[in-house]
Protein backbone atom coordinates (compact mmCIF):
# COMPACT_ATOMS: atom_id res chain seq x y z
CA UNK A 1 0.00 0.00 0.00
CA UNK A 2 1.71 3.32 -1.18
CA UNK A 3 1.33 6.60 1.05
CA UNK A 4 0.72 9.75 -0.06
CA UNK A 5 3.41 11.82 -0.75
CA UNK A 6 2.31 14.94 1.56
CA UNK A 7 1.84 12.70 4.53
CA UNK A 8 4.19 12.33 7.15
CA UNK A 9 5.52 8.92 8.06
CA UNK A 10 4.61 9.29 11.60
CA UNK A 11 1.19 10.45 10.65
CA UNK A 12 0.75 6.95 8.74
CA UNK A 13 2.16 5.02 11.52
CA UNK A 14 -0.20 6.32 13.82
CA UNK A 15 -3.13 6.07 11.75
CA UNK A 16 -2.29 2.53 10.66
CA UNK A 17 -2.44 1.29 14.12
CA UNK A 18 -6.02 2.66 14.55
CA UNK A 19 -7.19 1.20 11.36
CA UNK A 20 -5.88 -1.80 11.91
CA UNK A 21 -7.27 -1.72 15.50
CA UNK A 22 -10.78 -0.10 14.34
CA UNK A 23 -11.48 -3.02 12.04
CA UNK A 24 -9.69 -5.84 13.39
CA UNK A 25 -12.21 -8.68 14.25
CA UNK A 26 -14.35 -6.81 12.15
CA UNK A 27 -15.75 -5.05 15.24
CA UNK A 28 -15.86 -0.90 15.26
CA UNK A 29 -13.96 0.44 17.68
CA UNK A 30 -15.41 3.84 17.40
CA UNK A 31 -19.11 4.36 19.14
CA UNK A 32 -21.52 7.15 18.52
CA UNK A 33 -23.45 8.37 21.73
CA UNK A 34 -26.87 10.44 21.08
CA UNK A 35 -28.21 12.32 23.36
CA UNK A 36 -32.02 13.18 22.66
CA UNK A 37 -33.35 16.61 24.73
CA UNK A 38 -37.39 16.93 23.26
CA UNK A 39 -37.99 20.27 25.22
CA UNK A 40 -41.39 22.33 26.25
CA UNK A 41 -44.33 21.83 23.72
CA UNK A 42 -46.39 24.73 25.01
CA UNK A 43 -50.03 22.74 23.33
CA UNK A 44 -50.67 19.40 22.32
CA UNK A 45 -50.05 19.73 18.70
CA UNK A 46 -46.35 20.86 19.11
CA UNK A 47 -46.15 17.73 21.83
CA UNK A 48 -47.34 14.99 18.89
CA UNK A 49 -44.99 16.76 16.72
CA UNK A 50 -41.98 16.98 18.89
CA UNK A 51 -42.75 12.88 20.40
CA UNK A 52 -43.34 12.06 16.67
CA UNK A 53 -39.35 13.43 15.87
CA UNK A 54 -37.98 12.35 19.15
CA UNK A 55 -39.33 8.71 18.70
CA UNK A 56 -38.38 8.36 14.72
CA UNK A 57 -34.47 9.84 15.56
CA UNK A 58 -34.68 7.55 18.20
CA UNK A 59 -35.58 4.69 16.02
CA UNK A 60 -33.67 5.50 13.13
CA UNK A 61 -30.51 5.54 15.03
CA UNK A 62 -30.55 1.98 16.75
CA UNK A 63 -31.89 0.38 13.37
CA UNK A 64 -28.64 1.69 11.92
CA UNK A 65 -26.69 0.42 14.75
CA UNK A 66 -26.45 2.45 18.29
CA UNK A 67 -27.17 0.49 20.63
CA UNK A 68 -29.85 0.92 23.13
CA UNK A 69 -27.15 1.55 25.44
CA UNK A 70 -25.86 4.68 23.59
CA UNK A 71 -29.10 6.34 23.24
CA UNK A 72 -30.60 8.74 25.93
CA UNK A 73 -34.27 10.12 25.27
CA UNK A 74 -35.01 13.24 27.24
CA UNK A 75 -38.63 14.26 27.01
CA UNK A 76 -41.02 16.97 28.65
CA UNK A 77 -43.57 14.14 29.09
CA UNK A 78 -43.29 10.04 29.48
CA UNK A 79 -44.03 8.49 26.06
CA UNK A 80 -46.12 5.42 25.20
CA UNK A 81 -43.65 4.13 23.09
CA UNK A 82 -40.54 4.95 24.21
CA UNK A 83 -38.21 2.92 25.36
CA UNK A 84 -36.84 2.71 29.06
CA UNK A 85 -37.99 4.48 31.81
CA UNK A 86 -39.35 8.20 31.47
CA UNK A 87 -36.19 10.86 32.50
CA UNK A 88 -37.74 14.87 32.02
CA UNK A 89 -35.71 17.14 30.11
CA UNK A 90 -35.21 19.35 32.61
CA UNK A 91 -31.67 20.97 32.93
CA UNK A 92 -30.59 18.81 36.25
CA UNK A 93 -31.24 15.80 33.91
CA UNK A 94 -29.67 16.88 31.11
CA UNK A 95 -26.41 17.90 33.47
CA UNK A 96 -26.90 14.08 34.30
CA UNK A 97 -26.85 12.91 31.02
CA UNK A 98 -24.12 14.40 29.56
CA UNK A 99 -21.64 13.09 32.97
CA UNK A 100 -23.39 9.13 32.13
CA UNK A 101 -22.07 9.89 28.46
CA UNK A 102 -18.74 11.71 29.33
CA UNK A 103 -17.96 8.78 31.79
CA UNK A 104 -18.73 6.03 29.45
CA UNK A 105 -17.34 7.46 26.31
CA UNK A 106 -14.11 6.88 25.00
CA UNK A 107 -11.62 9.88 23.68
CA UNK A 108 -12.39 8.37 19.58
CA UNK A 109 -16.06 8.63 20.12
CA UNK A 110 -19.07 10.66 19.02
CA UNK A 111 -21.16 12.44 21.05
CA UNK A 112 -24.37 13.69 19.12
CA UNK A 113 -26.64 16.08 20.81
CA UNK A 114 -29.91 16.91 19.28
CA UNK A 115 -32.39 19.36 20.68
CA UNK A 116 -35.82 19.29 19.46
CA UNK A 117 -38.27 21.76 20.74
CA UNK A 118 -38.79 25.99 21.17
CA UNK A 119 -36.44 28.46 21.49
CA UNK A 120 -36.53 32.33 22.24
CA UNK A 121 -34.19 35.01 21.90
CA UNK A 122 -32.36 37.01 24.84
CA UNK A 123 -31.05 39.84 24.00
CA UNK A 124 -28.20 38.76 21.67
CA UNK A 125 -28.48 35.73 22.08
CA UNK A 126 -31.16 32.64 22.87
CA UNK A 127 -32.37 30.33 25.07
CA UNK A 128 -33.82 26.35 24.47
CA UNK A 129 -37.21 26.36 26.43
CA UNK A 130 -37.10 23.63 29.17
CA UNK A 131 -39.27 22.05 31.73
CA UNK A 132 -38.80 24.29 34.47
CA UNK A 133 -36.19 27.14 33.66
CA UNK A 134 -34.63 26.78 30.39
CA UNK A 135 -30.92 27.06 29.52
CA UNK A 136 -29.67 29.64 27.30
CA UNK A 137 -26.69 29.05 24.86
CA UNK A 138 -23.43 29.99 27.02
CA UNK A 139 -25.21 27.71 29.86
CA UNK A 140 -25.43 24.73 27.22
CA UNK A 141 -21.87 25.61 26.01
CA UNK A 142 -20.64 24.99 29.77
CA UNK A 143 -22.61 21.91 30.12
CA UNK A 144 -20.76 20.39 27.16
CA UNK A 145 -17.53 21.69 28.24
CA UNK A 146 -16.98 18.43 30.22
CA UNK A 147 -16.26 16.56 26.61
CA UNK A 148 -12.56 16.83 26.04
CA UNK A 149 -11.37 14.69 23.42
CA UNK A 150 -14.48 13.43 21.49
CA UNK A 151 -15.82 14.67 18.71
CA UNK A 152 -19.27 16.76 19.34
CA UNK A 153 -22.22 17.00 17.01
CA UNK A 154 -24.78 19.34 18.43
CA UNK A 155 -28.07 20.30 16.30
CA UNK A 156 -30.35 22.50 17.52
CA UNK A 157 -33.77 21.91 15.39
CA UNK A 158 -35.32 24.82 17.82
CA UNK A 159 -36.97 28.46 16.59
CA UNK A 160 -34.74 31.02 17.23
CA UNK A 161 -31.46 28.75 17.97
CA UNK A 162 -28.79 30.45 15.69
CA UNK A 163 -27.01 32.40 18.20
CA UNK A 164 -25.99 28.53 19.39
CA UNK A 165 -23.88 28.61 16.59
CA UNK A 166 -21.65 31.17 18.41
CA UNK A 167 -21.78 30.24 21.49
CA UNK A 168 -20.97 26.32 20.83
CA UNK A 169 -18.33 26.79 18.31
CA UNK A 170 -14.92 24.65 19.09
CA UNK A 171 -12.68 22.96 17.14
CA UNK A 172 -13.60 19.11 16.29
CA UNK A 173 -17.39 20.11 16.77
CA UNK A 174 -20.21 20.50 14.48
CA UNK A 175 -22.88 22.93 15.12
CA UNK A 176 -26.17 22.85 13.14
CA UNK A 177 -29.73 25.11 13.81
CA UNK A 178 -32.44 25.59 12.53
CA UNK A 179 -31.92 29.44 12.05
CA UNK A 180 -29.71 32.13 10.95
CA UNK A 181 -30.26 34.21 13.87
CA UNK A 182 -32.59 34.72 17.45
CA UNK A 183 -35.10 37.08 14.76
CA UNK A 184 -36.59 33.60 12.90
CA UNK A 185 -38.74 32.62 15.81
CA UNK A 186 -41.69 31.00 13.99
CA UNK A 187 -41.26 27.14 14.43
CA UNK A 188 -39.05 25.68 11.91
CA UNK A 189 -40.01 22.80 9.72
CA UNK A 190 -36.28 22.13 9.02
CA UNK A 191 -35.69 19.63 12.33
CA UNK A 192 -38.41 17.29 10.59
CA UNK A 193 -36.54 17.41 7.84
CA UNK A 194 -32.99 16.51 8.96
CA UNK A 195 -34.49 13.71 11.09
CA UNK A 196 -36.03 12.73 8.01
CA UNK A 197 -32.89 12.58 6.50
CA UNK A 198 -31.73 9.33 8.14
CA UNK A 199 -34.76 7.03 6.99
CA UNK A 200 -35.14 8.57 3.51
CA UNK A 201 -32.75 6.89 0.75
CA UNK A 202 -32.78 10.14 -1.30
CA UNK A 203 -30.37 12.25 1.40
CA UNK A 204 -27.76 9.33 0.93
CA UNK A 205 -26.03 11.68 -2.28
CA UNK A 206 -22.64 9.45 -2.62
CA UNK A 207 -24.68 6.33 -2.38
CA UNK A 208 -22.49 4.53 0.19
CA UNK A 209 -25.15 3.73 2.29
CA UNK A 210 -24.62 6.32 5.04
CA UNK A 211 -25.74 9.86 5.59
CA UNK A 212 -23.49 12.47 6.60
CA UNK A 213 -24.37 15.31 8.58
CA UNK A 214 -24.07 17.38 5.37
CA UNK A 215 -25.82 15.11 3.53
CA UNK A 216 -28.58 15.49 6.21
CA UNK A 217 -28.20 19.35 6.68
CA UNK A 218 -28.46 19.43 2.56
CA UNK A 219 -31.13 17.50 2.36
CA UNK A 220 -33.17 19.18 5.24
CA UNK A 221 -32.04 22.79 3.58
CA UNK A 222 -33.60 21.73 0.32
CA UNK A 223 -37.20 20.12 1.77
CA UNK A 224 -37.43 23.10 3.57
CA UNK A 225 -37.06 25.45 0.83
CA UNK A 226 -39.05 23.08 -1.28
CA UNK A 227 -41.94 23.03 1.08
CA UNK A 228 -42.32 27.18 1.20
CA UNK A 229 -42.01 27.15 -2.88
CA UNK A 230 -44.84 24.62 -2.83
CA UNK A 231 -46.99 26.61 -0.31
CA UNK A 232 -46.15 30.09 -1.87
CA UNK A 233 -44.94 31.41 1.41
CA UNK A 234 -42.01 33.75 1.77
CA UNK A 235 -38.92 31.53 3.47
CA UNK A 236 -38.56 32.50 7.27
CA UNK A 237 -36.38 29.83 8.47
CA UNK A 238 -32.59 29.87 7.17
CA UNK A 239 -30.31 26.89 8.59
CA UNK A 240 -26.72 27.30 9.09
CA UNK A 241 -23.84 24.91 10.01
CA UNK A 242 -20.67 25.51 11.57
CA UNK A 243 -17.77 23.18 11.52
CA UNK A 244 -14.57 25.34 11.02
CA UNK A 245 -15.09 26.41 14.58
CA UNK A 246 -14.72 30.09 13.76
CA UNK A 247 -18.13 30.47 15.26
CA UNK A 248 -19.80 32.04 11.49
CA UNK A 249 -22.64 29.12 10.33
CA UNK A 250 -22.67 29.07 6.43
CA UNK A 251 -26.10 28.66 4.98
CA UNK A 252 -24.58 26.87 1.89
CA UNK A 253 -21.81 24.70 2.98
CA UNK A 254 -19.49 23.04 0.27
CA UNK A 255 -17.55 20.76 2.36
CA UNK A 256 -14.49 21.74 -0.39
CA UNK A 257 -11.45 20.05 0.25
CA UNK A 258 -9.31 22.28 -1.46
CA UNK A 259 -10.16 25.26 1.32
CA UNK A 260 -9.52 24.45 4.75
CA UNK A 261 -12.17 27.63 5.65
CA UNK A 262 -14.83 25.89 4.36
CA UNK A 263 -17.77 24.57 6.63
CA UNK A 264 -18.29 21.38 5.57
CA UNK A 265 -15.85 19.72 5.41
CA UNK A 266 -15.74 17.50 8.87
CA UNK A 267 -19.55 16.90 8.40
CA UNK A 268 -18.77 15.51 4.84
CA UNK A 269 -16.87 12.91 6.95
CA UNK A 270 -19.31 12.24 10.12
CA UNK A 271 -22.16 9.88 9.97
CA UNK A 272 -24.88 9.04 12.31
CA UNK A 273 -24.27 5.27 11.08
CA UNK A 274 -21.78 3.09 9.80
CA UNK A 275 -22.24 1.42 6.46
CA UNK A 276 -24.75 -1.35 6.36
CA UNK A 277 -21.48 -3.68 4.97
CA UNK A 278 -19.44 -2.85 8.28
CA UNK A 279 -22.44 -3.73 10.48
CA UNK A 280 -22.78 -7.29 8.50
CA UNK A 281 -19.19 -7.45 8.39
CA UNK A 282 -17.04 -7.35 5.22
CA UNK A 283 -14.43 -8.71 2.83
CA UNK A 284 -10.84 -8.47 3.60
CA UNK A 285 -10.51 -6.22 0.10
CA UNK A 286 -13.31 -3.98 0.72
CA UNK A 287 -11.51 -3.41 4.24
CA UNK A 288 -8.28 -2.72 2.94
CA UNK A 289 -9.99 -0.17 0.80
CA UNK A 290 -11.61 1.44 3.46
CA UNK A 291 -8.60 1.70 4.90
CA UNK A 292 -6.89 3.30 1.83
CA UNK A 293 -9.90 5.92 1.66
CA UNK A 294 -9.81 6.83 5.72
CA UNK A 295 -5.78 7.17 4.58
CA UNK A 296 -6.63 9.95 1.57
CA UNK A 297 -8.77 11.51 3.86
CA UNK A 298 -6.60 12.22 6.46
CA UNK A 299 -3.70 13.39 4.02
CA UNK A 300 -5.74 15.58 2.37
CA UNK A 301 -6.86 17.29 5.73
CA UNK A 302 -2.46 16.98 6.58
CA UNK A 303 -1.79 18.70 3.17
CA UNK A 304 -4.40 21.79 4.65
CA UNK A 305 -2.38 22.24 7.21
CA UNK A 306 0.43 22.78 5.17
CA UNK A 307 -0.46 24.71 2.84
CA UNK A 308 0.95 28.52 4.36
CA UNK A 309 4.11 26.60 3.91
CA UNK A 310 4.01 25.46 0.59
CA UNK A 311 4.06 27.24 -3.26
CA UNK A 312 0.60 27.49 -4.62
CA UNK A 313 1.61 24.92 -7.86
CA UNK A 314 3.08 23.03 -5.53
CA UNK A 315 0.09 22.78 -3.12
CA UNK A 316 -2.66 22.23 -5.68
CA UNK A 317 -0.70 19.82 -7.47
CA UNK A 318 -0.56 17.68 -4.34
CA UNK A 319 -4.15 18.17 -3.85
CA UNK A 320 -5.26 17.15 -7.49
CA UNK A 321 -3.51 13.83 -7.15
CA UNK A 322 -5.12 13.19 -3.67
CA UNK A 323 -8.69 14.17 -4.74
CA UNK A 324 -8.09 11.86 -8.08
CA UNK A 325 -7.21 8.93 -6.12
CA UNK A 326 -10.00 9.65 -3.63
CA UNK A 327 -12.61 10.00 -6.45
CA UNK A 328 -11.07 6.75 -7.98
CA UNK A 329 -11.04 4.82 -4.87
CA UNK A 330 -14.96 6.00 -4.08
CA UNK A 331 -15.97 4.43 -7.10
CA UNK A 332 -14.31 0.85 -6.61
CA UNK A 333 -15.68 0.20 -3.22
CA UNK A 334 -19.33 1.43 -4.36
CA UNK A 335 -18.79 -1.25 -7.43
CA UNK A 336 -17.65 -4.05 -4.28
CA UNK A 337 -21.11 -3.17 -2.04
CA UNK A 338 -19.22 -0.47 0.38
Amino acid sequence: MGIPPVAKPGLINRLMAGLLLLFSGQVLALQNHLLIISGIAGDEEFRQQFSDMSLSLYRSANKIGIADSNIVLLTEQPLVEAPGAHRVSDRQTIQKALTEINTKAQPDDRIFVVLIGHGNPRGDSAVFNLPGPDISASEFAEALDIFDDQALIIINTASASGPFIKALTRKNRIVITATSSGREFNAPMFGEFFILAFAEPGADRDKDERISMLEAFDFARREVRRSYDSDKRLLTEHALLDDNGDGVGSLDPEGDYADDQTDGVLANRIYLQQPVALVAGLASELVELLKRKQEIEQSIDELKKQRSSLSQDNYYNQLERLLIDLALLSREIRAQGG
